[in-house]
């Protein structure tokens, strides 16, 4: 048995009946009969994180791969070793509440730094994990909500969900977080091509240019010239998604929780002081991976902590954390509400449609963060199309049993992977299909568990209903920058050869940022363009940040007029200080008005 050939699990109770010479039938799937997950045994290997499904037809098969991804991620890190490198002389059963791998992964922040510089290498990065001391004297934690604090705050990563623009606030009125994180392999990848910069993405694209394609089991061949990664960081191409909950004192004393002590980066001036130190808790994760077998879709997996939106037994406080309880006045669900956009949420006035709409804070209000205002507390519930499959569920019955607390606290909701009788497809290609219509996560999509939020086109006929919302609805529409499209029904789309799924490379910065059309010299046609779109806000043409395009970008222009800078991919040195980049949401605006127009 190679590394990435994983201990699969026994059947549990809920699997239903029907064993004959070895397999199962189990919610109308045929699975063999397989080995219980064993995360305390070191023979298991469990610390890897596994490349690919070991049955790419059985949607069992996918959730085990989802589980034991989810073990490996948070297997205790080595004390001293290389970022993400797990601890194999003990297992995540002996250390349950030891600090995760995944949590030393490079962040988004750390990879796209301001002017396409480079993000430095795995072990040395330009930017480090961003810690904080306070001036009293008090213990050295994690920042999160700041990558450097030399530099203006900028919360929308880790305070605003993407898309909806809005926050998320428990039922003690204080925000949920988020963190995205990526993998050795696909940072080796971008580091390798500089795509950091988006000068050698654009290039890519260019006559002569070439797109090299992400990696898809972190093999050697997958990277030009080849790397060897180790055992435990080669996979493809894999981003996290966390979401954290700021926890009290009976949540963290439930033990039901995966815990860290952090501070906070203030929202409201780079003069301020983090809050803090705050106890916060893990209540999601999003996997997208990149496995041999799912190029057309890539793979998704979401998690969540069991009390998020049910009423459990062992619940520390007597109601969910994200809304009031079943015997509340305004009780869940809530079945209206779940459709924002950056304007309004659907209904636009509810109080016709329910006595008991769930709050949604206006898009783009984000008061101070070290504050918690309980009547700000956004009710939420889970669309009754989210239900998690009997087959899934059975899996993290096994998964759940065989490990300690916290981890025995957290649940799949569903995967996403390639199927070919699938109901949901993915545009510009109506045959690539997907397994499920409906895959999101409360504490991340908490505004758009439905699909009414943004006007793209859906593939004709192969979408029982037409407000379904899934991982792969808005990530079809990811590429690189100056990537080609293909017209879908009057929609641009990316070509597929380039269609990847995640916006990581279109947040890269530009080492050469007035070179509008990209030929490498800034020059009388790029000026033309800057006056062509003088007074427009908050777009690409808006060089030094203020807003509107005026005289302040016209200055920034003429001051790097000609050749552009050499923008080969190049290694500096560690202690390189940089500031947060725009998140998926902003992203994404900036490919619809590219490509989708207003």
């Amino acid at each position: 048995m190679d590394h990435h050939a994983r201990i699969r699990c026994l059947q549990s109770p809920r699997l239903e009946l029907l064993t004959v010479t070895g397999i199962v039938i189990s919610n109308g799937f045929a699975e063999a009969a397989a080995t219980p997950p064993a995360p305390c045994d070191p023979v298991s290997e469990a610390w890897i994180y596994p490349s690919e499904a070991e049955d790419i037809d059985d949607p069992v098969s996918w959730a085990r791969f989802a589980w034991d991804g989810f073990v490996a991620l948070n297997w205790p890190q080595l004390d001293g070793g290389s970022p993400g490198e797990p601890d194999t002389g003990v297992t995540i059963c002996d250390t349950p509440d030891g600090r995760p791998a995944f949590l030393q992964w490079m962040q988004k922040g750390q990879l796209l730094l301001p002017g396409g510089e480079s993000p430095g290498t795995w072990d040395l990065p330009t930017v480090a994990t961003p810690m904080y001391t306070p001036d009293d004297g008090g213990p050295t934690l994690p920042l999160l909500g700041a990558i450097s604090k030399s530099g203006d705050p900028n919360l929308v990563d880790e305070f605003d969900e993407a898309f909806s623009g809005r926050p998320l606030l428990d039922q003690n009125g204080r925000y949920v977080l988020y963190q995205i994180f990526l993998n050795r392999s696909e940072f080796e990848y971008i580091s390798q091509n500089g795509y950091y910069d988006a000068v050698n993405q654009y290039a890519a694209f260019q006559p002569g240019g070439e797109f090299r394609p992400f990696p898809k089991a972190g093999d050697p061949g997958d990277f030009d010239p080849p790397v060897d990664l180790p055992d435990w960081a080669r996979q493809g191409a894999i981003e996290l998604k966390a979401s954290w909950k700021q926890l009290d004192e009976a949540e963290i004393a439930s033990g039901r929780f995966f815990m860290q002590d952090v501070y906070f980066a203030s929202n409201i001036s780079a003069a301020d002081p983090p809050c803090g130190p705050v106890t916060v808790g893990l209540v999601g994760l999003h996997v997208l991976q990149l496995t041999p077998s799912t190029g057309a879709t890539w793979f998704w997996a979401t998690f969540e902590q069991v009390d998020n939106v049910d009423l459990l037994p062992g619940n520390p406080n007597g109601v969910p954390s994200f809304n009031p309880g079943p015997d509340a006045e305004c009780a869940p669900p809530y079945l209206e509400g779940y459709s924002c956009n950056a304007e309004e949420c659907t209904p636009a006035d509810p109080s016709g449609q329910t006595d008991c709409p769930p709050f949604a804070p206006e898009s783009g209000e984000l008061p101070d963060v070290c504050e918690a205002d309980p009547t700000r507390a956004v009710n939420v519930s889970r669309i009754p199309e989210m239900v998690t499959p009997g087959h899934v569920e059975s899996v993290n019955d096994e998964y759940r049993a065989a490990l300690p607390a916290p981890w025995k606290h957290y649940r799949l909701l569903n995967t996403i992977q390639p199927d070919p009788s699938g109901p949901s497809c993915i545009p510009p290609q109506e045959s690539n299909t997907v397994n499920t219509a409906y895959l999101t996560n409360t504490t991340m999509e908490t505004y758009t568990q439905y699909y009414d939020f943004i006007s793209l086109a859906k593939c004709d006929g192969s979408v029982p209903d037409p407000i379904s919302m899934n991982c792969t609805d808005c990530h079809a529409v990811a590429m690189p920058l100056g990537a080609p499209t293909v017209d879908y029904n009057g929609t641009p789309y990316p070509d597929p050869s380039v269609q990847i799924f995640t916006f990581m490379l279109n947040n890269a910065k530009s080492s050469c940022p007035a070179d509008f059309n990209h030929d490498r010299v800034v020059d009388a046609e790029d000026l033309g363009m800057l006056i062509a779109n003088w007074g427009s806000g908050g777009s690409f043409y808006d060089l030094d940040g203020s807003g509107p395009v005026s005289g302040g970008d016209l200055g920034v222009l003429i001051g790097a007029w000609g050749a552009c800078p050499d923008a080969t991919p190049m290694r500096l040195p560690a202690g390189r200080k940089g500031g947060l980049v725009e998140d998926e949401s902003d992203s994404f605006r900036r490919f619809a008005a590219r490509v989708l127009g207003p």
